[in-house]
Order: structure tokens, then sequence, then C-alpha cells
């Protein structure tokens, strides 16, 4: 399953993003931004989609910097629910909501929603950035490391997740031309076929670059990692319609239902999976405004701790200034004790 809203609840509460001066600097380093738009080169031919598995890939793949630059303002809205099952009768759900509206001048929001309470909004306007958690207030965030963009694509990837994890045996059907929201496209019945599975379950992880010797640590593997149940999961069923537009290659509206079975320690497990994707409001907003000055709040400050508390040259418990020591320089409650029963002695801060 795509990666949560929990991939957002540290960093943004936690850490501090780029003051406005080194923001400012590093900023003199970016291209402008009418050269740091990107060339997507011809839109998917959508009429050979059955006939074809490379274009059924690239609309899985898809990116949405590509979906807004083909479609243009328009909103995203996505539902996708999935249930573990096992026949030890223990069960598992999920569902997630997600919610993209593009502007015309380039501006987005994004939120995501799930039925375990955990969430984030995220608003992108005027060059500037803030994210907030379900029930917190929103902060600023730089706009240099790309989190956001980064958070849409992961936003907008739920058709991608359920496309890999069928392993490319989706089957598409072409019912014919239809009109979704003004704009036109192309129907197809989606159903499973009889091909061996050409996708990779598991990803493989991340090879350490050439060249790098230094600071490489050991991946340490998820359950989900360890046991592959990607590659051990079997499609038994799949129903469902999509609708692509025709001038601009991408997916309009997507119903997806399905069932994943397999046995792992002589337990029987299966995963149902639904899901409702669709794009609407073509042509809106024109922008996207701001948090309201109540909804803003600076980010927490970061707590400065001594991370060397023994000092070659000052002895125990030099700080530099940093704050109070940690770890080995603490004194122990006897030397605190010790302190409080000299003569004109007060109690030590441990």
């Amino acid at each position: 399953m795509r990666t949560l809203s929990l991939s957002l609840l540290i960093p943004v509460t936690l850490l501090a993003g780029c003051g406005d001066k080194l923001e400012a600097h590093l900023g003199k380093f970016m291209p402008p931004a009418d050269e740091r738009k990107v060339d997507f080169g011809p839109a998917p031919d959508v009429y050979s989609l059955a006939d074809r598995v490379e274009v059924a890939d690239r609309l899985a793949e898809m990116r949405f910097a590509e979906v807004a630059a083909r479609l243009g303002a328009h909103r995203y809205r996505g539902r996708v629910k999935f249930r573990f099952a096992s026949s030890n009768h223990h069960y598992a759900s999920l569902t997630e909501d997600a919610l993209i509206v593009q502007a015309a001048n380039d501006d987005f929001k994004v939120k995501v929603d799930n039925d375990g309470g955990q969430g984030y909004e995220l608003v992108s306007s005027g060059g500037k950035l803030w994210i907030r958690n379900r029930f917190d207030k929103f902060h600023e965030r730089s706009v240099l490391d790309g989190i956001h963009e980064k958070q849409r694509d992961s936003a907008y990837g739920a058709w991608g997740a359920l496309y890999r994890l069928f392993r490319g045996r989706l089957r598409f059907s072409k019912e014919g031309l239809t009109r979704h929201f003004g704009r036109d496209g192309l129907r197809y019945t989606i159903g499973l076929s009889n091909a061996q599975a050409r996708l990779p379950g598991s990803r493989p992880q991340p090879e350490v670059p050439a060249g790098v010797t230094k600071y490489v640590y050991p991946i340490q593997p998820t359950p989900s990692d360890e046991q592959r149940w990607r590659d051990l999961a079997q499609p038994t069923r799949a129903t469902g319609a999509l609708v692509v537009d025709l001038d601009a290659g991408v997916i309009l509206k997507a119903d997806l239902t399905g069932q994943l079975d397999w046995t792992y320690q002589e337990e029987k497990l299966s995963l149902e999976v639904e899901a409702h994707l669709e794009a609407d409001g073509f042509g809106n907003p024109p922008a996207i405004p701001a948090p309201e000055k109540d909804d803003i709040a600076p980010l927490p400050e970061r707590i400065q701790v001594d991370t060397h508390p023994l000092d070659f040259f000052f002895g125990k418990g030099f700080t530099a200034g940093l704050g109070p020591p940690a770890g080995v320089a603490r004194k122990s409650k006897a030397e605190q004790e010790a302190d409080a029963e000299k003569p004109g002695g007060t109690p030590s801060k441990p």
C-alpha cells in the first residue's frame, strides 16, 4: 500500500524548515520556473490500451505533475479500501480518502485521511508551503526539498499501487466513447487475464551508489519484505471500469474491486480491494488561497541537547552553551544529594 500520512507526522512537527535567509540563498541556485518545466513527450495512445501492455504501464506510472500539465486545473478524489482476512478469523482493514485540488496557476492542495484517525493536509500557494497533521495547525515548510510534490504523487498513486498489486494481470476491454464532465473519454471494462504475472511483486531494495563505501548500513527489512506476500499473492478476481481522456491521455475515472489469495505458514490469507478514483471540476480553481492566519502556527522549537557530554579539554559535563548535559554527563542521584549537603549548597540539576 502507498505510504500513508505517518511519513509526515514526525517531520511536520519536529523538523524546522529553512529560514527565510537560507531559503533565499539556496533559491538563487535554482533555475527559473520556466526552465524547470518538464517535457513529458507525447500522450499515451489510449486507443491501444487493450492491446499494448506498455500503454497500461505508462498510465500506472504517470506522476501527478504530468497529469496537471495535461489536464490543467481540476480536482482529483480517490477512495481505496483494503481488507485482510485469514483462515484463523483474523481481520484488518483500512480505508483512505485522498483529495487533490490543482489550480490554474500551479498552486495545489492535498488532503489525505484514513479511518484509522491519521491524515494530513498540504497547501502550496504562491510559492510557499504549509503542512499540518489531521488535528494540528499549519506549519510553514520549505519547498526546496520538493516534499509537497512527493506527497502529491503519493496521494495520487492509488491506481499505480493497485496495478502493481495485480502484477500486470488486469485485462482491459474497449467499450466505446463516453463523456466525462465535458471531456471526451474512452471507456474500458476491467477483468482478470489468464496470463502469467509479468511485474515484480516486492520491489528490490535500493543498491548502494557506485563509489560509496562509508556510512552504509544494512537495511532492516519490514515484515512485508521478509514475508514477500506480494510475490505469493495470486489474483483471483478483478472487475471494474476505466475511463481515459482521449486528448490528454490520462485516467479520468477508475472503479475496481478485486481479491488476491495466498498461503503463508499453512495459513490461508486473502486481500480484498475496492477503489473509486475520479477527476472532475476541470478549469477550476484559478488559485489556492493560503491558510488563514489563525490556522498557522510556528514550528515547535527544537530542544538542543549536548551530544558530546565528555570533553577532552574541559572535562565532564562541558556543554559549550548547547543546554544541560545529557547521557553520561548527567549527575547521579547520589551526586545531587552530595552537592545539596555541602555548606551553602543547593540541589543541582540532573
